[in-house]
């Protein structure tokens, strides 16, 4: 059961995981310059599970999906090294076209409906939200997001008619299942668009903020079920079916408690006559019975019973001091009349 548990909870991890996509991507941030005068860009992640999502150890990359595969199946013709590994070292090759999210910060754990903001100013020693690369202006920038076995989580190819000020956003922050449809990874510019900006625009500073999250169970019950009847009528079930099944299960460990009691009793009462039907070979010998009885009486009565009385022998005139009461009273003198 422990190992099934494990086993469980790192399949919900991965899965957990592979909910995180890439949500939003500004390349000139037309509101906002650093101290060097430079239009910061930035890429939103989103979380678009219902559980808290862990993100470090996972691959922000400028590197195609053909390119990275390529190098996977190269470097595992050579080595039997893992894909984690590889991305580590693809990653120390080219600081500037890969960011690992590294451990240890706790704005990594990605609540549930969040997003999180990366700046991509090419400083990651400014803290865990600056990506190692920059984007490009005019041009076409792609962004990837890789899992730490290397399976692509999602990725992005913001066109070069982006403006500055503009922003490259999915259309829709729906469901879990609306951000990869049939469990399909790739960029799918029909679910894009391109924004003003402003409707993120207090996610300008790296960091995280929440939106209201959306159910997708109960969107699809206030539609099938506006008055709530159905659902009513589904609890009361649920609680006298419950009910119900804890009336039976007490009647049978009632049932099968008091049996066995009974059983016990009923074995205790037959054990002596058994015992003595098991000595005589028949019930109906009495005479048998009255002989056994009777050695047992003989056995346990088979010495005298003593008084515990003491007795002393005064037929001879030796007497002690102790044992003769005259002897240890105070002779009177006699009495004389003429005197």
């Amino acid at each position: 059961m422990t190992l099934i548990a494990v086993i469980a909870a790192l399949t919900s991890m991965a899965q957990g995981r592979m909910d995180m996509c890439i949500n939003e991507v500004m390349v000139q941030n037309g509101n906002c310059a650093d101290q060097n005068g430079k239009c910061t860009a930035w890429v939103e992640l989103f979380n678009s599970s219902y559980g808290t999502n862990a993100i470090e150890k996972m691959f922000i990359t400028t590197f195609k999906k053909d390119y990275i595969q390529n190098y996977f199946k190269e470097q595992e013709q050579k080595s039997n090294k893992k894909r984690n590994v590889l991305l580590e070292e693809l990653r120390d090759k080219n600081p500037d076209k890969v960011y690992e999210i590294p451990r240890g910060d706790v704005d990594t754990k990605i609540k549930p409906r969040t997003h999180v903001v990366f700046c991509a100013d090419g400083t990651p020693t400014a803290g865990t939200m600056h990506l190692s690369f920059t984007l490009t202006p005019s041009s076409d920038n792609y962004i990837a997001l890789y899992d730490v076995n290397g399976d692509l989580v999602d990725e992005v190819t913001v066109p070069a008619s982006l403006q500055a000020g503009q922003s490259f956003a999915r259309k829709g922050e729906g469901l879990p299942s609306d951000m990869h449809k049939g469990g399909n990874h790739s960029f799918d510019p029909s679910q894009w668009e391109v924004r003003d900006g402003s409707s993120v625009e207090k996610a300008i500073t790296p960091g995280k903020f929440n939106m209201r999250p959306v159910n997708e169970n109960i969107a699809k019950f206030k539609n099938e079920d506006g008055t709530g009847i159905l659902l009513t009528i589904m609890s009361m079930g649920v609680v006298f079916l419950a009910l119900l099944l804890l009336y039976i299960l007490f009647k049978l460990f009632g049932k099968a408690f008091s049996g066995q009691g009974k059983e016990k009793k009923e074995e205790e009462t037959v054990a002596e006559p058994t015992a003595a039907v098991a000595a005589t070979g028949s019930d109906d010998n009495d005479e048998a019975i009255a002989a056994l009885c009777m050695a047992l009486y003989q056995h346990l009565n088979a010495h005298d019973e003593e008084s515990g009385v003491l007795t002393f022998d005064h037929s001879h005139e030796a007497h002690s001091a102790w044992g003769s009461k005259g002897n240890l009273l105070l002779h009177m003198p006699e009495r004389h009349d003429n005197h």
